[in-house]
């Protein structure tokens, strides 16, 4: 057993550290470790492209030396924006490797979000595709920072908006050079470095776990994003206690559609597999189209959302589909799953580098929708809302965590404002515990006071769901003059359905209290609800339209 599998044990009894390999907790050692073991194996084939370990280390290795020409050391923050592909991969470890900071940037970000990150971030270098399908990240760089319009391709760029960033890389699309912008310089692995190999390998020799490895930018659906700051050791604690616990093999091929630039993308992944030396596969088709890709690339395991699952199993061709090769995961065949579905369900956050806890897959039915005991290494309590004090087991409060993947900090906020007192970080969650195991019931942020008393978002809105027809519910507090804060609810309906509200309301009231009744509601089609370029629904502008409603109504009330 690895040492760190030795101070971990076994988990409850779900963890396999005779796969895990026993690595320090450094992205350089485990360069090191792929080299060694897993050279010739299959890194990534996402669609046409293919990338093996080596060829992974290798060309790394050259970028690497590129940035370390340009200036970049440890602590230097590079911008990163790339869709799944070799280019992440690559640019994400030559960052990494030499001790800079990686910062991996959605490619859902619209130009504002992407000059508010380049600014709040501190970048100096800022490294992306040119155009991924219909994306046009060159012009939308532009858009966010427009004096890059005036400057020129002979020195290092000097602009208001982002007074850290001196460069831009620009790789092209597909594999060719990118040949643009006079303040644009292009990616070319094929040029050497001038400086001796040699350096590179005193230079990886002092990055340390406490070495900071990665900065997460995550927006939520009500705030302006964050920047959570992760050491290599986090990362690398995280990857190998995953890597005991989902069980890939070498010779796993595992899909997602989960992105790098996400933390799950990062630790549950990418890290986790390069423990293994597994493969994973990745693709921008759909249909039957994406279903020939898994059946050719002989998929072992397909992770993925269940809309993605239901696309996929619903195809017409996917009877006919031989994926006898599927031993794990969400498409998995049902006569293999009791004995190869070696995890269960989870719950995490952008600042505990993912998991927190984690469900073993044999758990008794009386605890079913439960996300399970505290991962190893982590410390979780619930407090009273009201008065901080830790609330006895089955009592709904504020999780709050502690532990050896919760993150060092954030961008540009003091730690005092970021940790209490004692470590442990208020996730805003609120849940309970039952035998142990977790129970999620919401966000404390979203609880609604409503005749005085605590109205769960999360408990009416499944009320709703439950009237059938009802593809979205989104309940939160809206303001009121006369009564403080009243319940609000934005409900999608399927095509070529109308409910009236007058019989919305007689509905819900049969299964909830008449003070968690929604007062005000609109309704709409799916495709009508604003959304955010993360892909989640848009509170922001969905509470200013239920306000508006509120104000019609009341107008109607006091003028009848």
């Amino acid at each position: 057993m690895s040492e760190i599998g030795k101070f971990y044990g076994d988990m409850g009894g779900y963890a396999d550290w005779s796969t895990v390999p026993d690595i320090e907790l450094r992205v350089p050692a485990l360069l090191e470790y792929c080299r060694d073991h897993f050279a010739d194996h299959d890194f990534m084939v996402q669609d046409d492209q293919r990338l093996t370990y080596g060829e992974a280390i290798a060309q790394s290795a050259i970028m690497a030396m590129q940035l370390v020409e340009a200036g970049v050391g440890k602590g230097t923050r590079v911008g990163m924006v790339f869709p799944n592909s070799g280019e992440f991969i690559v640019s994400w470890l030559a960052i990494t490797r030499i001790g800079g900071v990686a910062v991996p940037i959605s490619t859902l970000s619209t130009a504002v979000e992407l000059g508010r990150i380049i600014g709040h971030a501190d970048l100096q270098i800022f490294i992306t595709t040119d155009r991924y399908l219909h994306h046009d990240y060159v012009a939308r760089l532009k858009e966010a920072l427009p004096e890059l319009g005036n400057a020129g391709g002979d020195g290092p760029l000097l602009l208001e908006a982002a007074p850290y960033l001196r460069q831009v890389w620009v790789w092209g699309a597909h594999g060719t050079t990118y040949a643009g912008e006079p303040w644009a310089r292009a990616v070319d692995l094929s040029r050497p470095s001038a400086y001796p190999a040699a350096l590179l390998a005193r230079i990886e020799a002092e990055v340390s776990p406490a070495d900071i490895v990665c900065i997460i930018y995550s927006s939520g659906s009500t705030a302006d994003p964050k920047g959570v700051i992760h050491s290599h050791g986090e990362f690398m604690r995280q990857a190998a206690k995953l890597a005991a616990t989902y069980r890939y093999l070498p010779d796993d091929r595992v899909f997602t559609p989960m992105p790098f630039f996400w933390v799950g993308g990062l630790t549950l992944t990418l890290l986790n597999l390069m423990h293994k030396g597994a493969t994973i596969l990745g693709s921008a088709k759909s249909g039957a189209a994406l279903l020939d890709f898994l059946e050719s690339e002989r998929v072992t395991y397909v992770i993925g959302w269940p809309h993605l699952i239901k696309a996929l199993t619903s195809d017409p061709s996917f009877a006919g589909r031989d994926f006898k090769h599927i031993r794990g995961g969400c498409m998995v065949r049902p006569e293999v799953a009791p004995k190869n579905q070696t995890f269960g369900n989870a719950l995490g956050m952008t600042e505990t580098c993912g998991p927190h806890t984690i469900s073993p897959p044999d758990y008794p039915d009386h605890l079913a929708g439960s996300f399970g005991p505290p991962f190893a290494g982590m410390r979780l309590k619930i407090v009273d809302l009201e008065t901080g004090e830790e609330v006895a087991e089955g009592h709904t409060g504020e999780l709050l965590v502690r532990g050896d993947t919760l993150m060092q900090g954030m961008v540009k906020i003091e730690r005092e404002a970021v940790f209490e007192p004692d470590g442990f970080y208020r996730t805003r969650d609120l849940c309970s515990f039952r035998e142990g195991f977790l129970f999620f019931h919401g966000r404390c942020d979203d609880m609604i006071k409503a005749s005085g008393a605590n109205v769960s978002p999360r408990e009416v809105e499944a009320a709703i769901l439950a009237l059938g027809g009802v593809t979205q519910a989104i309940v939160q507090s809206v303001a009121d003059e006369r009564r403080s804060n009243v319940v609000g609810a934005v409900i999608a309906v399927e095509e070529g359905r109308t409910y009236e509200k007058d019989w919305l309301r007689r509905e819900l009231a049969k299964s909830l209290s008449s003070y968690k009744v929604p007062r005000v509601i609109i309704t709409m089609k799916p495709s009508e609800i604003p959304m955010m370029s993360s892909g989640k629904a848009d509170r922001r502008k969905l509470g200013v339209m239920l306000a508006e409603e509120n104000a019609r109504q009341n107008e109607a009330a006091e003028a009848g």
